[in-house]
């Protein structure tokens, strides 16, 4: 099984590669460094949520200086999804005491997804809720102290993959809409099956996925490349 004792910035730069910029940090109240506009759209927010959505655009402005764009307000859009410049692919994510935000200007990029999660195991009652049937008999067949990361592992999978479409296709779906095939040797994941029909889902079906596994933290990505279009 993939592995790695890295830190979430080393793990997602990893697996990313060139192009794309990666930044990590913990989430803490940086309310000083907020555009009036943002400080204004969790006014009403818990410190929890103030706390992860501060340090999200604190990260992502410092990913955008890094792929040469300057500093902007990043108000998500009314369906809670990223607002990127134009030109701009990008993710956020964020758990307990990692935040993450990944940005790129390749052209090369059509769609980007990633996802931190706490390497814990699945909630059992989970389980039939997150993984496809298919899905279900594939972590059957490794031990009991297997199932729980791998079953987490697919959540992430699937919230990484659902990033990453959601900016192509504008389509909100469940996660028994797609079924993935993972490749524990390499580290990597694929599509095997997605619900949706229609031209926009032709390309996404060939979405790359990686995955590594910390001493913390399950992390997981997922690029679309521009040359999947069809």
């Amino acid at each position: 099984m993939h592995s790695s004792q890295n830190s979430p910035e080393q793990m997602l730069t990893s697996m990313l590669g060139p192009g794309i910029a990666v930044e990590v940090a913990a989430p803490t109240v940086v309310e000083n460094q907020l555009f009036p506009d943002e400080q204004q759209h969790i006014v009403r927010a818990v410190a929890k949520r103030q706390a992860e959505f501060g340090t999200a655009r604190v990260c992502a402005r410092r990913a955008l200086a890094r792929i040469g764009m300057a500093p902007c307000s990043l108000v998500p859009h009314q369906d809670r999804s990223p607002r990127w410049p134009p030109g701009v692919r990008g993710s956020i994510s964020h758990t307990q005491g990692c935040c993450a935000v990944a940005l790129t200007r390749s052209p090369d990029v059509t769609g980007l997804g990633i996802d931190i999660e706490e390497d814990t195991p699945l909630q059992r009652e989970l389980v039939p809720a997150i993984c496809t049937p298919e899905e279900q008999q594939w972590i059957g067949r490794f031990g009991e102290d297997a199932r729980g990361w791998l079953g987490k592992l697919l959540f992430s999978a699937k919230e990484a993959f659902y990033k990453c479409q959601y900016p192509v296709t504008r389509t909100v779906i469940d996660f028994h809409d797609v079924q993935l095939s993972v490749d524990l040797a390499a580290g990597e994941f694929s599509v095997a099956k997605v619900r949706p029909n229609g031209s926009s889902w032709d390309h996404v079906r060939h979405v790359a996925g990686k995955f590594r596994r910390g001493s913390r933290f399950i992390v997981t990505t997922a690029v679309l490349a521009a040359t999947s279009k069809p």
